[in-house]
């Protein structure tokens, strides 16, 4: 599959499925999901899709911004600028599937959030990159590129920065290439996998 096969559309409430399959199967090596939910658990990959569904639900839920590449090859979840925090009432609202997700890592899970969230740069507004991934079969063919122009254009258009924590060192270059520059590495909870904030200025 070529780019120029490839089609970036916006998800509905009803895709919530279809964005956390893409992303459980592109983050089952990421070191600070391997971390939260080891590998050779029981059920990993249900847990994974159970995780990333529940986070797409409660994005599209609060109409934030999800895309599909594909029809489900990857996905993406942006916030719009100034709508980046996640409210407690979406914790608990999604604390049953955060419990099968993670089960008795669900205290570090809550507490690395919480540790991504305190450094969240307040201002200026900008767009927030929660979640990108490609399907395993299908990285390295620049639909991820596609994923990120279809906000970033609209944020160099309104001369808005963007903003993102990545958890996997591989795909700096991806972030890197697209004007992200690292603010800052440092150990989830003080001694697990390495996180990167990474900001960008509009183009």
């Amino acid at each position: 599959m070529t780019t120029a096969q490839v089609q970036v559309t916006r998800a509905a409430l009803g895709d919530a499925d279809r964005v956390g399959v893409a992303l459980a199967d592109a983050f089952t090596d990421d070191p600070v999901i391997g971390w939260l939910i080891p590998f050779g658990v029981t059920n990993r990959n249900k847990r994974l899709v159970t995780f990333f569904t529940s986070m797409a639900r409660s994005y599209l839920r609060r109409d934030k911004h999800a895309y599909l590449a594909g029809g489900g090859v990857g996905a993406a979840m942006w916030s719009a600028p100034g709508s980046w925090a996640l409210p407690m009432s979406e914790v608990a609202r999604e604390s049953l599937p955060a419990l099968r997700a993670f089960g008795r890592n669900l205290p570090r899970a809550l507490r690395t959030q919480l540790e991504v969230e305190s450094e969240h740069p307040k201002e200026p507004k900008h767009w927030y990159l929660g979640y990108l991934g490609v399907r395993a079969d299908s990285q390295g063919q620049g639909i991820g590129g596609l994923m990120l122009r279809e906000v970033l254009d609209q944020a160099d258009a309104a001369h808005v920065p963007a903003y993102l924590e990545s958890s996997n060192e591989k795909n700096l270059s991806l972030y890197e290439r697209h004007g992200f520059a690292v603010t800052k590495s440092y150990p989830a909870l003080g001694r697990g996998p390495t996180i990167w904030r990474m900001w960008r200025e509009p183009a």
